[in-house]
C-alpha cells in the first residue's frame, strides 16, 4: 500500500523577501560603484570609507541646505538623502537577516569582519540618517508646522527635530501637512524602530564581555 499523503510545500517567505532584498540591493549607488571598481568587492577597507565619508557628508547637508539659497542644491541634497537612507536600509535588512542565509544556502562559510565593526557601522548608520532627514525637514520646511517657531531655520532645530522623530523621545516638534510630508515622518519613525530595536539586538549581545576583578561578578 502506497502513501497517498501529500508532500508539504516548504514555506516561501524567507525566499520571497531575501529576492526582494537581493534586488533592491542591485539599484543602489554603492552597488553601482563597486560594480564599476570591482577591486572594492570584498574590501572592508572599501565599505568602511564609504559609510564614513557618508556620515561627514549627511552633517554638511544641513548647513548647505539651509544657508545656500539655491533650489537646485537643496533639491539634490534632499534627493540624495532618500537614496542614501535606502541604501542602508537595504543594506542593513541584507546584513542582518539575508546574506548569511544566501551563503549558507550557496554552500560558502559565512563570516563577519567584526562584531564591533558591524555595531560601530550601525550606530553611523544612526545618526547618518538622523543628519539626512533633518536636512530634509529643513529642505521641505513648507509642508510642515513647526511647534518651535524658527526650529527649521536653524542646524539645531533641524537635528532636533529629525532626532525625536527617529527616537520617538519627547515632543514632535513637527506636524505634516501634506501626503509628502507624512510620507517622510513615517518613513524615518519607522526605520527608526527598525535600527533600534533589531539592528542592535542583534549585535549587542554579541560584544565579548571584558574581564572583572569584582569576585562577586566573576562566573
Amino acid at each position: 500500500m502506497t502513501d497517498t499523503t501529500p508532500t508539504p510545500k516548504p514555506p516561501f517567505i524567507v525566499d520571497f523577501w531575501e529576492t526582494v532584498f537581493r534586488w533592491l540591493g542591485k539599484v543602489s549607488l554603492f552597488a553601482l560603484v563597486r560594480k564599476v571598481f570591482k577591486s572594492t568587492h570584498g574590501s572592508g577597507r572599501f565599505v568602511d570609507a564609504w559609510a564614513l565619508s557618508h556620515v561627514f557628508l549627511s552633517i554638511a547637508s544641513v548647513p548647505l541646505v539651509l544657508y545656500i539659497p539655491s533650489v537646485w542644491v537643496g533639491g539634490v541634497i534632499a534627493g540624495y538623502a532618500f537614496l542614501r537612507v535606502f541604501e542602508v536600509v537595504v543594506y542593513q535588512m541584507n546584513v542582518l537577516l539575508f546574506d548569511e542565509y544566501r551563503a549558507k544556502r550557496a554552500g560558502k562559510s559565512y563570516a563577519l569582519h567584526g562584531y564591533r565593526r558591524m555595531i560601530l557601522l550601525l550606530i553611523q548608520n544612526y545618526f547618518e540618517i538622523i543628519f539626512w532627514f533633518a536636512a530634509q525637514y529643513a529642505f521641505f520646511s513648507q509642508i510642515f508646522d513647526f511647534t518651535v517657531p524658527g526650529s527649521n531655520e536653524s542646524v539645531l532645530g533641524a537635528v532636533y527635530t529629525s532626532f525625536v522623530v527617529m527616537t520617538s523621545f519627547g515632543f514632535y516638534n513637527v506636524t505634516p501637512l501634506s501626503v509628502l510630508a507624512y510620507t517622510i515622518v513615517i518613513a524615518q519613525a519607522v526605520i527608526g524602530l527598525f535600527m533600534t530595536l533589531l539592528s542592535l539586538a542583534r549585535f549587542i549581545g554579541l560584544i565579548p564581555n571584558p574581564e572583572t576583578m569584582d569576585q562577586t561578578e566573576k562566573p
